[in-house]
């Protein structure tokens, strides 16, 4: 398991539902009797991830829970269908509390959604920056933000001026979305979930702090 000493200090504080939970050995065998290649993503995730809740402390609307496959699901070795969507084989893997679309793991471990045309819409190359950013979202559930997220019109703009504001969050952080965090400011730029297009969040330890860079960005044309 590959995850930060605060990411894996917040997992082990999370109580998993023993449902969604198999070992390697039949989760192996029921993907091979379903003739599906057992995947290793699919797997880690099985084995590591599935059946947790992911939330966030006073903000029961933001957890996400991690479903692949029941130990019902396993025994009775029932039909699975795995659906493809460009180049991946994707497997319906959790859903989220308020968010309204269906989340899926890929056969390369990518969290995503699919666009109207059954494309993949990466969130994170993989599971464990879902729970990254989890993990650091919950250090800092008492901090204020700007309640709004923004179009981002200009992302090398963004990420020049959040490099020369913060420092990257490495362990937050891959080609899909990117964690900054500074003294009193921590930042984020992501993939929308219904579109290939980036956002930006800021919280910050006062509000005021968070407007004020929101107002500079828009006023610099960078933000929307």
């Amino acid at each position: 398991m590959n995850l930060s000493p605060r990411a894996a200090q917040y997992l082990s504080t999370l109580s998993r539902n023993d449902g969604w939970v198999s070992n390697e050995d039949e989760t192996r065998a029921y993907l091979v009797n379903q003739k599906i290649f057992p995947f290793e993503q699919f797997l880690k995730y099985q084995l590591w991830y599935s059946g947790y809740d992911l939330a966030i402390k006073n903000d029961p609307q933001n957890s996400f829970s991690c479903r692949l496959f029941s130990g019902d699901q396993i025994r009775r070795n029932k039909d699975l269908t795995m659906e493809r969507a460009s180049d991946r084989l994707v497997e319906v893997c959790g859903t989220h509390k308020t968010a309204q679309f269906t989340f899926f793991l890929t056969d390369k471990g990518e969290l995503c959604t699919l666009d109207d045309e059954n494309l993949p819409i990466i969130q994170y190359g993989t599971f464990e920056k879902c729970i990254e950013e989890y993990a650091l979202r919950n250090e800092i559930y008492f901090w204020d933000q700007n309640p709004y997220y923004f179009n981002v019109l200009r992302p090398h703009d963004l990420v020049v001026i959040m490099d020369q504001k913060c420092k990257i969050v490495p362990e937050c952080s891959d080609p899909y979305v990117t964690w900054w965090a500074g003294e009193n400011l921590v930042a984020v730029k992501g993939v929308w979930l219904d579109r290939q297009e980036f956002y930006f969040h800021v919280y910050g330890t006062r509000k005021q702090i968070c407007d004020e860079l929101i107002t500079d960005l828009i006023n610099q044309g960078i933000l929307k």
